[in-house]
């Protein structure tokens, strides 16, 4: 009879345990929802596959008009060259992003890791109002990235994937002056 009892009792813990999840994850779209919305305005987000050659992000071409400056960065581990980027406030900037290397996936020892090219290469991430953020960044891959320069300042950009032990030295400022 103890038996019994003990196995009601873990039936009905376990019962109680996913309805709580259930309702949660019922839950978890309004919420994501509405986190979403308030950011959604602008953002200028591409993750990018690792089958991709090329990708342009951004606002539409046609919105921004023809980019007044093309700025050309390598990414290679440990740094962006160039690491400091001077523009206009106004102008329609593109930034093309070309990969050198592989991150982790070209160092030595690494290479014959499951799955790691999916994961490999560089990021990058323009802080501030601009909200640009770009992944996929690898040997013999482009990106593009396009935005207007709305706000003077100087705003930090890095790399956004683990690529290198000096990974954190992969950084830069992008600076806006006054016309």
């Amino acid at each position: 009879m103890k038996a019994w009892i003990g196995v009601l009792l873990l039936v009905i813990l376990v019962a109680g345990a996913m309805a709580y999840v259930a309702l949660d994850m019922a839950r978890a779209p309004e919420a994501t929802a509405a986190r979403v919305a308030e950011f959604a305005p602008g953002l200028k987000r591409a993750p990018g596959t690792f089958q991709e050659r090329s990708i342009n992000v951004g606002a539409a071409l046609e919105t921004l008009g023809e980019p007044d400056v093309t700025i050309d960065i390598i990414a290679v581990r440990p740094a962006f060259l160039p690491n400091e980027i001077r523009v206009k406030q106004g102008q329609v900037v593109r930034l093309r992003l070309n990969g050198r290397d592989n991150g982790l996936a070209d160092m030595p020892g690494v290479d014959e890791a499951v799955g790691l090219n999916e994961f490999s290469g560089h990021g990058f991430q323009l802080l501030g109002p601009y909200d640009v953020w770009v992944t996929g960044i690898r040997k013999g891959v482009t990106r593009e990235v396009t935005f207007k320069a709305t706000e003077v300042g100087e705003f930090a950009f890095e790399c956004v994937v683990f690529c290198h032990p000096n990974h954190y030295m992969m950084q830069g400022k992008l600076i806006v002056e006054k016309p």
